[in-house]
């Protein structure tokens, strides 16, 4: 039995492992690659279009009396970064982004509670919108920690609603997901911005690489 093999130039093999090499280095050593960034991008453009559906249903359902507008919606809410992330560099940019949708997990678990004794029946949309809100929350926080070169430490969240009476505890609600939908527009563009560098970045070390090569031939 004959093993046919493909001869090759040397200086097309060399390029052909250190591209390669570079890109195996660009994806980290958690296995995110590429695929992270773009899956992260997708799932907050989601979420961000889903966002004010979300808040005005909320306050549909908050019985007579309930202010309509959004503007009113201004209780003391932990958790929210007080700068704006874009502003940030690329590595912080993404740990305040990781350490914020940590506490949105909270406020979220709470405020899937209290709706819960709240509004019914509990087959109301609302429920189901705030369930999928919060699985694609915890979706997107894993996929900002595998971009992280350094994953900070466990996050305590105390309920910002916790021993208040209901019409504060709805008022509560309100602001988390009008912080909520204000947060993903900045989450947005900071990762596109991220992705855009990174993909300079690769190609840039791609052209690099083939120039050392070619001068090696």
């Amino acid at each position: 039995m004959f093993l046919l093999l493909h001869v090759i130039p040397a200086t097309s093999a060399l390029m052909y492992i250190l591209v390669m090499s570079h890109v195996a280095r660009l994806s980290t050593a958690k296995l995110c690659g590429t695929a992270a960034d773009i899956q992260s991008r997708k799932l907050a453009n989601f979420l961000q279009n889903q966002s004010e559906d979300l808040l005005k249903t909320y306050m549909s359902k908050q019985g007579e009396g309930f202010p309509q507008t959004t503007s009113l919606c201004k209780e003391p809410v932990e958790g929210f970064p007080e700068d704006k992330v874009t502003d940030m560099k690329p590595n912080e940019m993404l740990r305040s982004i990781y350490v914020t949708l940590r506490h949105l997990d909270g406020h979220f678990q709470t405020l899937r509670w209290q709706q819960l004794d709240l509004v019914s029946p509990p087959s109301h949309p609302l429920h189901k919108k705030l369930t999928d809100t919060h699985n694609r929350i915890q979706n997107l926080a894993g996929n900002i920690k595998c971009l992280l070169e350094e994953v900070p430490p466990e996050i305590s969240i105390t309920s910002s609603s916790s021993g208040r009476g209901v019409f504060r505890q709805k008022m509560v609600g309100c602001t988390v997901l009008r912080k909520y939908s204000e947060f993903l527009k900045q989450v947005v563009s900071g990762l596109n911005h991220v992705i855009s560098r990174r993909s300079a970045t690769r190609g840039k070390g791609i052209q690099s690489i083939q120039k050392k090569v070619l001068r090696l031939g």
